[in-house]
């Protein structure tokens, strides 16, 4: 075999050149969005959303299909803003789906940032719900299906523990202190020093499970609580005079804290962790959800409910209940979040053992759904006929598959990039649009006779 060494042993001629013509063909996915997503539609809800929050009439004019097209290259492979702004500015394919052709246009990483948060977990709710309706028109999908099943979105926290948040709950007790500016920072800096003295110890010194150990830790905890409450109080005492707006940003801080320090109280007088307790200083919606599975006893986050609809298609919504529950009265949520996205009530309902409850029950025959294929508990068997049963056993198994997809790495739903929880259920809700938007693309490529390779 020969070997061709241009561009090795010597510097090409023409490497100075910045532009190239470059073939983007009409299996890539990118063109193929580019083609057949409803950008109109898309546009029109991206704006009602972003309405809300801000004033889009003000500024510089925004290229919305640009801004669209970032927003599900995003979604697609959860990238980062970073890389996502890079891959606008170098890959063909990316261009061609943001609209920028003819035209040496790019878009930075804050900008991307500024665009996806004024959406909203609402709006990328309301996105996800075009694509479904878009895969509707192809005849992808339909109303026939709603297979339920809920599902745990990890938040992205440490592991929680009691003296890890009096030592958060410190060091923001002296930040809301120097920003007050009323000489309170001598003596929270004293107590704060005293907080991480007593945190380290129990770190370092109370390790084991000797009776003497753990009664130590126990003393050790009960200090530092006292430590923490004492700083909350100053704070607490010194919100005369502070401006009104100033004294509600801090007033709500204040209140979770003393909740939080209430909670761990409890738990030092009883050892029980109290029902729904707070588990985050910044994700307040996070709770610890019993799993019962051997690889995992507990996840810490908010349940979701995901719905597989016809032909693989997803949506879902977070569980209003916050913390872990049965699925015993589920029912109305599923097809609340099933009505709002597809506008008419399923003919059949699938969900696991779980939901085999009198309300979930008496809540679908109300409704008149043709088929309640909630599994039975125990040997009683589903009213339903044999082509229906095993139709509806595999789509049950399906459910979980597609939950599987969802909280792949890929789409970033488990553990995502978020500081916030807002955060959270709009990520949750950019990973089940970047599923679909990948299965809308594959079922587009069966269409038109094209082969499911990369591109």
């Amino acid at each position: 075999m020969s070997i061709d060494m241009d561009g090795i042993n010597q510097k090409n001629l023409f490497s100075q050149i910045v532009t190239q013509s470059i073939s983007v063909t009409e299996s890539s996915k990118y063109r193929i969005l580019s083609d057949s997503l409803p950008w109109a539609d898309l546009a029109n809800t991206a704006n009602d959303h972003r309405g809300k929050k801000i004033n889009i009439e003000n500024g510089r004019p925004l290229n919305l299909r640009l801004h669209l097209g970032a927003y599900i290259v995003q979604s697609m492979n959860n990238q980062t803003d970073r890389m996502t702004e890079e891959l606008i500015q170098y890959h063909a394919g990316v261009r061609v789906l943001c609209g920028l052709e003819e035209s040496s246009q790019t878009l930075d990483h804050t900008s991307i940032e500024k665009f996806r948060n004024s959406l909203g977990k609402d709006g990328a709710e309301a996105l996800n719900q075009m694509i479904v309706h878009s895969a509707m028109s192809f005849g992808f999908t339909g109303s026939h299906l709603c297979s339920s099943d809920t599902t745990a979105q990890q938040s992205p926290i440490s592991h929680p523990t009691e003296v890890s948040h009096l030592k958060k709950i410190g060091d923001k007790l002296l930040g809301i202190g120097k920003k007050m500016k009323k000489g309170l920072t001598p003596s929270l800096k004293s107590l704060n020093k005293k907080v991480e003295e007593i945190f380290t110890e129990i770190r370092l010194f109370t390790r084991g499970t000797k009776e003497k150990t753990l009664e130590r830790k126990k003393n050790l905890s009960k200090e530092l609580k006292n430590t923490v409450s004492k700083m909350c109080q100053i704070v607490e005492d010194s919100m005369v005079g502070v401006s009104s707006k100033a004294t509600q940003k801090y007033q709500e801080k204040i209140e979770l804290y003393r909740k939080m320090i209430g909670q761990i109280e409890k738990w030092l007088e009883t050892g029980d962790h109290p029902k729904n307790k707070i588990i985050s200083l910044w994700e307040t919606s996070a709770r610890s959800i019993l799993r019962g599975k051997a690889a995992k006893a507990v996840e810490f986050g908010r349940r979701w409910i995901l719905t597989r609809l016809m032909g693989g298609y997803i949506i879902g919504c977070p569980v209003q209940k916050l913390g872990g529950g049965n699925d015993l009265s589920i029912a109305d949520e599923v097809i609340i979040n099933f009505l709002n996205t597809i506008g008419e009530l399923p003919d059949t309902f699938v969900y696991d053992r779980g939901g085999d409850g009198p309300e979930n029950q008496e809540f679908l025959k109300n409704l008149g759904i043709k088929n309640n294929c909630i599994f039975k508990k125990g040997q009683e068997k589903m009213k339903i006929n044999k082509k229906t049963f095993s139709i509806v056993k595999r789509e049950r198994a399906l459910s979980e598959a597609s939950i599987a997809t969802v909280k792949h790495a890929k789409y970033g739903f488990d553990k995502p990039r978020a500081k916030s929880s807002e955060s959270c259920a709009l990520k949750g809700q950019m990973a089940i649009f970047g599923a679909n938007v990948n299965k809308y693309i594959n079922d587009i490529r069966l269409e038109g006779g094209l082969e499911l390779k990369a591109s």
